[in-house]
């Protein structure tokens, strides 16, 4: 039975949701910016430390949050931590945000936006889940 939040494992999924969010946006960058109707050099400047910080503060939160949950409903396998976490996923960030994509701007926010900007959350969290439910301490 897993007592107790293993801190090494969610400092490394803090790492690891850094660079999801980079991949994600590497790889679907060009079609996010045609969706928000902007180019490259329309976000140069916006790029600054809060931004990155409050990333990472978001990952601490989110590995933690995840940790505990899993420890408390005692998830002993990786199936259960992705189950734990994509049940939190859809529940408290995917309904909320597709209500307010839908409401949002008069309804102008595609489906393909809201898609890709929920994607690297199921991503990461999955990867959280996983990671959580299967990672044992050592005795």
């Amino acid at each position: 039975m897993q007592t107790r939040i293993h801190h090494l494992a969610v400092w490394i999924l803090v790492v690891i949701h850094q660079f999801v969010g980079f991949g994600w946006y590497s790889i679907l960058g060009d079609t996010w910016l045609n969706l928000h109707a902007k180019e490259t050099t329309d976000i140069e400047r916006t790029h600054n430390f809060g931004a990155y910080a409050f990333a990472v503060f978001a990952a601490i939160v989110v590995n933690y949050a995840l940790a505990w949950l899993i420890r408390r409903m005692n998830a002993h396998t990786a199936a259960a931590g992705l189950q734990i976490a994509l049940f939190c996923w859809f529940a408290f960030l995917f309904v909320e945000f597709a209500t307010i994509s839908l409401f949002s701007a008069f309804e102008t926010n595609p489906w393909p936006l809201m898609l890709i900007d929920m994607g690297r959350p199921l991503v990461a969290w999955s990867i959280s889940g996983l990671v959580l439910g299967a990672w044992r301490k050592s005795a």
